[in-house]
């Protein structure tokens, strides 16, 4: 569509007309005609880019004076210049009509072309500059709009963000002091997001974000509102809310379409999320402490096992001060040498041999005392901690290695585990470790594996192929640590290159009684040796256990039927009294000092 202006060329005797656009053939404007008032009128009234009106004062059944008042009339029209264009006789009395009409100029036929031109393309100057005004004023309100919308919305799902939230919020707490109602504030925090975005990458995390997102939309009502309060955190702001009943409902419904799967192209993943409720005025009545109330209770439904739902109550302050605490002392624990390192045995089931021993991390702070790694852990992955950490595991547990190589006559294989966020290091350390650990020469790499996650293995990224690839070129070995409990793909198994599968102990517990863990089992030991990998069992507990996995040829066995872990003086000990490979160890010897 062309954006030049319009020159209105009017008059009820074509050759006029015809000589006017003649006359104004050199100008940068679109030229329209009308042959009557009336038509004069329609084509004004419609034209957006109208710049200028040639008006006959002469016309029949209405004149120039009558169409120009009526073009004045219109808002549209009152501002576009008219000129008049007359061969009546040159009279005052018909000029100043046409001036107190409201044109801009009286001229008589014949027209010198001069002075046209000159005055058409004044008022197209003007046209031009009014209409570059008009669109400058309609960029900036735009702009002014779109800075308006991202202050007061995220970006990649459009939802109010939390300033927009908080605003939202405070109108609601006024209007339930006006009219003496509740108001619940929801808290929600995925469960799982962390894993999708380290195993999958951003690209689908944001996917996973934006499904959420229309997914709780679709649960609440227009006076009810949904922000995301940052990262994989949402919030529910529910008006009118008078019982409990009706907001347990509205959670569960919540769990409900969260756990729903979520298709991400060749993959499908399914989530949790753990919710944390207030009221409002009941459990706080500004709206900081509602949101801190509701964080505090989304926090209890994560460690109650994720997946679930709490509403405040005040015993709750206890809980959070205690994972305030263990953040701030995680911070220094590797600073202020809190971390041990302790080794559980790994036995050869058919000759009950010793052949290996994973290595497991042990938090003991002077002020909060003993800390679980499955409390610890997580939060230091969290705090981005995990990569510091796993390199201190990395070369302690390589050095005790070293000291067994070099002080006793066995040939032991160390597992170590390794957190899937440091895969995603920028730095690479992991690699960066391992190289230096095997260049010093006390241990060989066939002694070292690596026991990761099936998580880690169903993101396709070229990165992680590279740093498996480069570590197994290294001659170190990679071990799937509980397996089963993760993705029902098993496509990774032949693209990486993993020679060990361990069977988690959740599958193991229970077996022979339980029959279908023993169909579990039973199809993971000759899914593996038909794959070529080898199988560890974790948690064996008992000497049936031991026999039924035993049958089923398992290669290694774990668990307190063995030993429980111990730490290295134990282990020593524990090593001198058990049968313990030898095997190879003399080879082992050679390849360190370079003999070979």
């Amino acid at each position: 569509m062309s954006d030049k202006p319009i020159i209105l060329i009017t008059d009820d005797i074509k050759a006029n007309r015809l000589a006017l656009k003649k006359l104004l053939r050199s100008v940068d404007a679109e030229i329209i005609e009308a042959e009557s008032g009336n038509e004069t009128l329609s084509k004004a009234l419609v034209s957006s880019r109208l710049a200028l009106i040639l008006l006959d004062v002469q016309m029949p059944e209405m004149d120039g004076f009558e169409v120009a008042e009526l073009l004045r009339e219109e808002d549209r029209t009152q501002f576009v210049p008219i000129i008049f264009v007359t061969g009546m006789d040159r009279n005052d009395i018909y000029r100043q009509k046409g001036y107190s009409v409201g044109a801009v100029d009286y001229l008589y036929k014949p027209v010198d072309p001069d002075i046209l031109l000159s005055k058409v393309n004044v008022f197209l100057d003007l046209w031009r500059m009014r209409s570059e005004l008009e669109h400058e004023i309609e960029l900036r309100i735009d702009a002014e709009m779109q800075i308006q919308h991202m202050a007061y919305h995220d970006a990649l799902t459009c939802l109010p963000n939390r300033r927009k939230l908080y605003e939202n919020l405070t109108e609601a707490m006024h209007r339930c002091d006006r009219y003496e109602n509740k108001l619940a504030l929801l808290f929600l925090d995925l469960d799982g997001f962390k894993r999708i975005n380290d195993t999958l990458g951003h690209n689908f995390g944001d996917e996973v974000l934006l499904q959420m997102a229309g997914r709780y939309q679709s649960l609440i009502r227009n006076t009810d509102s949904l922000a995301r309060f940052g990262g994989d955190e949402f919030v529910i702001l529910l008006t009118d809310i008078n019982n409990t009943e009706s907001l347990v409902s509205k959670m569960q419904e919540i769990l409900e379409v969260t756990h729903a799967p979520v298709d991400l192209e060749n993959n499908q993943v399914s989530l949790g999320v753990s919710i944390g409720a207030a009221y409002y005025p009941d459990h706080g009545n500004s709206l900081e402490e509602l949101v801190s109330h509701a964080d505090k209770a989304m926090y209890q439904a994560k460690n109650e096992g994720k997946n679930t739902f709490r509403i405040y109550s005040v015993e709750m302050d206890d809980t959070v001060s205690e994972q305030l605490s263990i953040e701030k002392h995680l911070a220094n624990a590797l600073i202020n040498e809190e971390f041990s390192l302790v080794y559980q045995p790994i036995v050869s089931l058919p000759d009950k041999q010793v052949v290996a021993v994973e290595v497991l991390l042990r938090w003991n702070n002077p002020e909060i005392g003993f800390v679980g790694p499955d409390v610890f852990i997580p939060i230091a992955e969290e705090m981005g901690e995990i990569n510091s950490i796993g390199s201190w595991v990395l070369h302690k547990a390589c050095k005790q290695l070293a000291y067994w190589n070099k002080h006793l006559n066995v040939n032991l294989r160390m597992c170590v585990n390794v957190s899937t966020v440091q895969f995603n290091d920028p730095e690479q350390r992991l690699l960066r470790d391992v190289k230096e650990i095997l260049s010093q020469g006390e241990i060989h790499a066939s002694q070292l594996e690596l026991e990761i996650t099936e998580g880690l293995l169903i993101r396709q990224n070229n990165n992680l192929s590279s740093q498996l690839n480069q570590l197994v070129n290294l001659g170190v070995a990679l071990a799937i640590d509980d397996f089963g409990t993760g993705y029902s793909s098993l496509s990774y198994l032949k693209k990486y290159p993993i020679s060990t599968l361990k069977i988690d102990r959740s599958f193991v517990m229970d077996i022979p009684n339980d029959e279908e863990d023993c169909v579990l089992v039973k199809a993971i030991v000759a899914m593996s040796h038909g794959l070529g990998l080898k199988v560890i069992a974790e948690g064996i507990e008992d000497e049936k256990q031991l026999t039924f996995l035993s049958l089923l040829n398992c290669n290694f066995g774990q668990g307190y039927y063995f030993s429980k872990p111990l730490c290295a003086t134990d282990l020593d000990v524990f090593i001198q009294q058990h049968p313990v490979c030898h095997n190879d160890v003399v080879e082992v010897k050679k390849l360190l000092t370079g003999s070979v």
